[in-house]
């Protein structure tokens, strides 16, 4: 086995066979690239990862975060790492030339960024936050603002936190109460205060920016009335030099079930009335602006969820083939057999496999489409890719996160006592995994957000643009004769899932909102399973297609091409027949679920629960 973290040999077929990303280096935005960079990119990310980020994953959770006197230590072992990874400028990585990035896709900077989430969830995600503050400066800041902000958070010099919640306002956002007060030089004075902010107060960077949601005063309630403002922990002087502290002050820090090294912090501004923000993306605009931030982070969630899940399952994998229990059905020796001989054992793992890998494909390529966008012909096509992000957001993080939860629970399982014990790791796993269906909005709003206005987008263009993408792979999957049973299944439960979403689409319009928002978390995961199936359908027919090319390609010498690996792709097709077959039938029973529109739901009165 190579690294615990992530199996690369899997990520390669997803980017080199699947997704085919070489072509993006036809395009002007990816000219620089070519397959060799994406390897040195991914290789030494690996290492990172490997050599840096893992065996700081298990003394930071132990150490922990301290708080004293309004300053927070992270654990002592994440400062040579996080040295390593401003160094290595992989703030930005992503990101154009002229904001100090390398131009690298998207897709191959995700494949670095399950790396190191893999290796250290807790250590990487300051890394994730102050990368979103840098982008949506440089999309809704001035040109000041991106010289004294944005530059030194993609150096990785500041570090960035988004500041939404409050103790009134978690997942009701228009509740916020923080506020505003125009001054005469054109800043703003910020009161208010913050609940569960990751990394609001550290000792990892000189400064920290937080992008904050507020209301100026005199504004209208909701969320129509808010605006977003760039505050610094200490100010920036014009020159880039730091000056005062800007009355932002950590009360406290959260003490919690995992994420232990991660900050999750209380922040107070302007309790002494001299904190000062600067608007970032116009009055009452506060929401269009955070919500560019919030949905990168969504997606990056989502692949926290299954980067987690990742390890968990490569963990459990490499004790299933070392410890020893029994013997195999049907043998008579009495030499014991490692435990993945074992029918529930082996079911389990093939269970997490199959997540695993399905979900980090499906992150993958909607990661992917935003590359396409870069890449795109006309404004059309560019509408195209956004629609399918659009869709698949709230998928992604909701099905990925609760998914890789899942995955590091099994993974306890295989592992019996052991699992339940700290020093097999896979127990943190868990307990750090599960943050991931709270925060950045929890799965509960995802997928509200999908059938209140994802599918609704555009008169549901926006979602049948996805519906076409998986017909377009079950025409080509009936091509080939052992995929056709698998094919034809899938064209029926998406046929199923079209019926009940136009159902879904007509109960909204005649006003049966709460018995639909009843089904949404069903009806998320009902579209998790079928677009899975999709891309093992997907990747059924183009590992069938490598196997068969093998028969035919042949090196002067008669070796093999170097792509060929038997094994490899024949396990790709099983796995891909495994999920078909016996884990996405169960679909069925979801989406009668919902076809059958039983209102015992709605029957069901607060009262009526235990008193």
């Amino acid at each position: 086995m190579g690294n615990k973290l992530c199996d690369l040999k899997d990520v390669r077929f997803v980017l080199y066979d699947l997704l085919n990303v070489e072509e993006l280096c036809k395009s002007e935005r990816f000219s620089d690239h070519s397959r060799e960079t994406f390897e040195m990119t991914i290789n030494t990310a690996e290492k990172l990862a490997v050599n840096d980020f893992a065996p700081a994953n298990e003394p930071g959770d132990v150490i922990g975060c301290k708080w004293e006197n309004g300053t927070v230590r992270v654990p002592s072992v994440y400062h040579e790492p996080y040295r390593k990874l401003v160094e290595g400028g992989w703030f930005c990585a992503q990101e154009k030339y002229e904001v100090g990035g390398q131009n690298v896709p998207h897709v191959v900077d995700y494949v670095c960024k399950i790396l190191f989430f893999a290796a250290n969830h807790n250590l990487a995600g300051y890394y994730g936050l102050t990368h979103s503050a840098a982008k949506v400066i440089e999309v809704f800041g001035s040109e000041d603002q991106k010289r004294k902000y944005m530059l030194p958070l993609y150096e990785g010099r500041f570090g960035g936190t988004m500041c939404l919640t409050e103790a009134q306002a978690g997942s009701d956002v228009g509740a916020v109460r923080s506020k505003a007060v125009k001054n005469q030089d054109g800043t703003y004075s910020i009161i208010g205060s913050k609940i569960f902010i990751t990394g609001g107060e550290t000792d990892l960077n000189e400064n920290i920016i937080h992008v904050v949601l507020a209301r100026i005063e005199g504004d209208p309630e909701g969320t129509k009335g808010l605006s977003c403002f760039i505050v610094p922990k200490i100010r920036v002087n014009d020159d880039g030099t730091l000056g005062e502290n800007n009355d932002v002050v950590c009360p406290g820090i959260e003490h919690k079930m995992g994420m232990r090294g991660s900050s999750t912090s209380v922040l107070a501004f302007g309790d002494n009335e001299n904190c000062r923000g600067e608007l970032l993306g116009g009055e009452r605009k506060g929401i269009v602006t955070m919500f560019n931030m919030m949905n990168e982070q969504r997606l990056l969630v989502g692949m926290q969820g299954i980067a987690q899940g990742s390890t968990a399952y490569l963990h459990a994998l490499d004790f299933a083939r070392e410890r020893k229990q029994g013997v195999a059905a049907g043998k008579k020796e009495v030499a014991q057999d490692p435990i993945v001989v074992h029918a529930d054992v082996r079911a389990n793992l093939l269970w997490m496999k199959c997540y695993t890998e399905g979900i980090r494909a499906l992150v993958l390529y909607a990661v992917f489409c935003m590359d396409r966008i870069h890449t795109a012909a006309d404004e059309n096509e560019k509408q195209k890719w956004n629609d399918i992000i659009e869709v698949l957001t709230p998928v992604c993080k909701a099905y990925g996160s609760d998914k890789g939860f899942e995955v590091c629970i099994k993974a306890v399982q295989v592992l019996g006592g052991y699992g339940y014990c700290s020093e097999y790791h896979v127990e943190q796993f868990a307990r750090d995994c599960k943050i991931t269906s709270i925060y950045e909005g929890t799965n509960g709003i995802q997928s509200l957000d999908l059938v209140n206005r994802k599918i609704s987008m555009k008169n549901g263009r926006a979602y049948r643009t996805v519906l076409s993408q998986i017909k377009e792979s079950i025409v080509e999957a009936l091509e080939w004769n052992e995929l056709i049973p698998y094919a034809s299944d899938l064209k029926s439960y998406l046929g199923m899932l079209e019926e009940i979403t136009e159902k879904v689409l007509n109960m909204k319009t005649a006003g049966v909102v709460e018995l639909v928002e009843s089904w949404a978390s069903l009806y998320l995961e009902i579209w998790g399973d079928i677009l899975l199936g999709w891309l093992f359908l997907w990747e059924a027919r183009v590992a069938r297609e490598r196997l068969e090319e093998s028969k035919t390609e042949h090196k002067p010498n008669g070796e093999a091409p170097d792509y060929f690996n038997e094994a490899f792709f024949t396990g790709k097709i099983i796995t891909a027949k495994y999920y078909l077959g016996t884990l996405l039938p169960p679909v069925t029973g979801k989406l009668e679920t919902i076809r059958k529109s039983d209102h015992a739901f709605l029957d069901m009165q607060e009262s009526f629960f235990f008193d």
